[in-house]
């Protein structure tokens, strides 16, 4: 458990158990008693490491103030030697110890060792206090002796985890089962109580804790403790559960509320979980389901109305002033309002930016409140569809200020408004179980495969446009117009990928043959490869989904 490799004969009789040489050493004079071996441990240290109890008494005889001295390194700082003790369950040890007041409330390991991240090896196996390390090591007569002795039940670490986290985020689940229970019968009710509602730093209690890991060992367990038998009549039993903690009423942080938010694939398994199951059942059939009806129909009676408002805005002929492209030209502001339709239009656009409005204020507060990468990041909760409502709402805040001053430019801002509106109408399909996976489907290609297709791609049509660019320089623009400057022949490479058009050119113009070559290499790399490479992930996204369609819909249900 240490690393010892330097030894002096006081070093030595610990390690050896050698009481006499020991005695005799610790009663000279130039002992020094705080002398340090390789990683930070003193000679009581190198005692209960191996097992050494006669030495260890023999030392505490002569300097009893080493009892609660820390080794002094990085990596095991803050261990004593009642850790020590307990990792090696040497009961005899631990009882001395206890016995000449070890300190049981304060004691830390707090080393890298015992970190929680990567450096970290054995957090989530021991804890800091050595009462989580007597838990988690599954010693119930250490564990007892501890409680006996007063020590703190409530003491929290670095990342506020008590001993009943501990155990939640302990790797062996049937051995953490077994030590919660054995704990909670040492303590009364009250108490437990109390020490299961302690939240953590991240605002988990040991049951929230086993939902966010998505631990459904656990979670099961914490569902049994809380199961009661209201009457059972053959095989037919009532029971009741309690849902402190559980349902979102009243809770901002509720295990509905993780699981939806958790990106952990096993959080979705508990909602199979009884009481889970059954309240969400009770509340999407009474409740949820029609609520979410009628917010889709508004939203989508909303869409129409504004689309509409759009389709028939203030135009006027351009006249003399036009070009030979644009026949029709915006109203300025006092034309715009004169007619019937122009006041039925106007209550239309007044809802419309009211909408927006309401977006903004509903969206951005909660934006504020849990931050953008679990606002914006979470598949289940519909994340990405939040950008695109408040990009929505966005445009038409700009596309007021347009109309008022009498801006073309309304029309750009426009049409990305609509585009968004309609888009976010996908948004509402979550609610149904045969769109709802289709939903999920679509973010995950999107923002999943079609990203990674497209980082690659932009790469690929950057660096073919410039060697196209470079022949086309010297070649005569009006006979190659598609190629006539950089950005063209950038968007022209990107419909040849697409196969929306032909290498561009007239028919009786040779065109050099290293223009060919390259056109072949470009085919070959961008519609042969990257788009077969694309049809290839999308196919396993959609295998993915498919497979997990029941589950994924059911996350949606409680988001």
């Amino acid at each position: 458990f240490l690393l010892y490799r330097k030894e002096n004969t006081l070093f030595k009789a610990a390690k050896d158990n050698d009481v006499k040489s020991l005695i005799r050493l610790l009663q000279d004079k130039n002992t020094d008693p705080f002398a340090k071996g390789t990683v930070g441990e003193n000679i009581l240290h190198v005692a209960a490491l191996y097992n050494n109890v006669e030495a260890l008494v023999a030392i505490l005889d002569v300097f009893p103030f080493l009892i609660n001295e820390p080794i002094d390194c990085d990596m095991y700082r803050g261990e004593t030697t009642l850790h020590i003790a307990i990792v090696n369950q040497n009961i005899a040890m631990v009882k001395q110890l206890l016995a000449q007041h070890a300190d049981t409330e304060n004691a830390r390991a707090v080393g890298t060792f015992f970190a929680p991240g990567k450096e970290g090896q054995y957090y989530y196996a021991l804890g800091e206090y050595v009462l989580s390390f007597a838990a988690c090591i599954g010693n119930e007569e250490i564990l007892q002796m501890l409680v006996k002795y007063g020590t703190p039940l409530h003491s929290q670490d670095r990342q506020g985890n008590t001993v009943f986290h501990m155990l939640v985020l302990h790797p062996n689940k049937s051995m953490a089962c077994k030590m919660y229970d054995f704990l909670a019968s040492l303590i009364p009710n009250e108490t437990i109580l109390y020490l299961e509602s302690i939240t953590n730093k991240k605002g988990f209690t040991p049951l929230k804790l086993a939902a966010h890991e998505g631990d459904i060992i656990m979670f099961n367990h914490f569902m049994k403790k809380r199961k009661q038998v209201y009457w059972a009549f053959g095989p037919v039993t009532s029971t009741l559960y309690e849902l402190t903690g559980i349902d979102t009423w009243g809770d901002e942080l509720s295990v509905l509320d993780i699981i939806c938010s958790s990106k952990k694939k096993g959080a979705r398994k508990l909602m199979e979980v009884t009481p889970l199951k059954e309240l969400l059942h009770h509340k999407w059939t009474h409740h949820g389901y029609k609520y979410f009806l009628l917010w889709t129909v508004l939203y989508v009676l909303y869409t129409i109305i504004f689309t509409v408002c759009c389709i028939y805005r203030p135009l006027r002929p351009a006249g003399p002033d036009g070009d030979n492209i644009s026949m029709m030209v915006l109203k300025p502001l006092n034309e715009a309002y004169s007619t019937k339709e122009d006041f039925v239009r106007m209550a239309g656009e007044i809802l419309t930016v009211l909408g927006a409005f309401l977006i903004l204020l509903t969206e951005i507060p909660r934006l504020v409140h849990i931050g953008p990468i679990k606002y914006f990041g979470n598949t289940v909760t519909g994340g990405p569809f939040h950008v695109i409502m408040m990009v929505y709402a966005s445009f038409i805040v700009i596309t007021v200020v347009l109309r008022l001053i009498g801006h073309n430019g309304e029309t750009i801002t426009m049409s990305f408004a609509l585009i968004s509106a309609w888009c976010n109408v996908i948004y509402f399909a979550r609610g149904f179980k045969l769109l709802g996976p289709l939903c999920i489907m679509i973010q995950k290609m999107i923002f999943g495969d079609l990203m990674r297709f497209c980082s690659i791609l932009i790469i690929v049509i950057i660096g073919f446009g410039a060697a196209f660019d470079v022949h086309f320089q010297a070649l005569n623009p009006t006979i190659f117009p598609y190629f006539k400057d950089f950005p063209i022949t950038i968007f022209t490479l990107f419909q040849l990928m697409m196969g929306l058009t032909n290498l561009a050119g007239p028919p009786d113009v040779t065109v050099p043959d290293i223009i060919i070559i390259l056109y072949m290499v470009y085919m070959f790399f961008a519609f042969i490869l990257l788009l077969n490479i694309l049809i290839a992930l999308m196919g396993d996204t959609h295998y993915r989904v498919a497979y997990e369609r029941k589950s994924l819909w059911k996350a949606q249900v409680p988001a």
